[in-house]
C-alpha cells in the first residue's frame, strides 16, 4: 500500500465536518434550554 492510503486508515475517527459541530452544538444548546439549565441564549 501507499503511504497516502495509510495516513488515510489511520486518521481520527472525531473527524466530522463544521457543519456537523454546528449542528451538534446548536442541538445541545436547545436541550440544556428546555431542560432549564439555560433560561435564554442570545445569539
Amino acid at each position: 500500500m501507499s503511504a497516502e492510503v495509510q495516513a488515510g486508515k489511520t486518521g481520527s475517527r472525531w473527524k466530522l465536518s463544521l457543519d456537523t459541530w454546528a449542528v451538534l452544538v446548536a442541538f445541545l444548546l436547545a436541550l440544556l434550554v428546555r431542560t432549564g439549565v439555560f433560561k435564554h441564549i442570545s445569539w
